[in-house]
């Protein structure tokens, strides 16, 4: 970045603009990082606001809740109450989990019907829940509009990831819903910059994804 003022340089003064390179560079990548937390929260409420546009007068055809987070299945659930209950959908549930069993751990619970509520235990990470929400929709058909439900900090890394694996064939419309994180605490600071984190590696591998295996539903099973 900073040219050489000389025609011949010494080693120090090389050293030293080398070191100058460095710190510029180190800053301006320490702020790129900083001021994408900012962006992935307004990115949320945008998201967020257009959803509830999408549903003010309708109710989504499903609600998927993507798990790995405290709070996410009473936040699905309780949407899904106030759409008087729309199919729910719940990917990455542990193992040893069961419909009875999550329901029977919130307090709206026995308001739901199990009978509109499946669950997948194949999903281990973000990728892998859309994987596996692909292959639901695309196995159940029929359903029209979604509603996807995380966090916050999460929309952004599943919005690009739906956006890369979704096939043009997808005849579905998805939305997305983020619990709020209150950012004045350090440790959702700390997951929200992690998650940033999380979303160039995310990005970069799906830079070499191979989008004929999201094209074809039996390639996701």
């Amino acid at each position: 970045m900073l040219p050489s003022k000389y025609i011949f340089e010494t080693r120090e003064t090389k050293s030293v603009r080398r070191l100058k390179n460095l710190l510029i560079y180190s800053f301006l990548l320490g702020f790129v990082f900083l001021i994408s937390g900012y962006f992935f929260i307004i990115f949320s409420q945008n998201q967020n606001a257009k959803a509830k546009e999408t549903f003010f007068k309708s109710s989504p055809d499903l609600i998927t809740i993507f798990t790995g987070g405290s709070g996410r299945i009473p936040y699905g659930i309780k949407l899904a109450k106030s759409f008087k209950q729309s199919n729910i959908f719940i990917t990455g549930v542990y193992v040893k989990n069961s419909v009875d069993s999550l329901l029977n751990s919130i307090e709206l619970g026995q308001e739901i019907d199990p009978n509109l509520l499946e669950i997948d235990h194949f999903a281990r990470n973000t990728v892998e829940n859309c994987l596996s929400t692909l292959r639901y929709l695309r196995e159940k058909k029929g359903f029209k509009n979604i509603l996807i439900i995380s966090h916050d900090y999460h929309i952004p890394r599943i919005k690009t990831i739906f956006g890369k694996i979704k096939s043009r064939d997808d005849a579905f419309n998805l939305y997305y819903m983020g619990v709020e994180s209150d950012y004045t605490k350090w440790r959702n600071l700390k997951i929200l910059y992690t998650e940033v984190y999380k979303y160039v590696r995310t990005y970069a591998f799906l830079m070499i994804w191979d989008q004929s295996d999201s094209a074809k539903p039996d390639q996701l099973k």
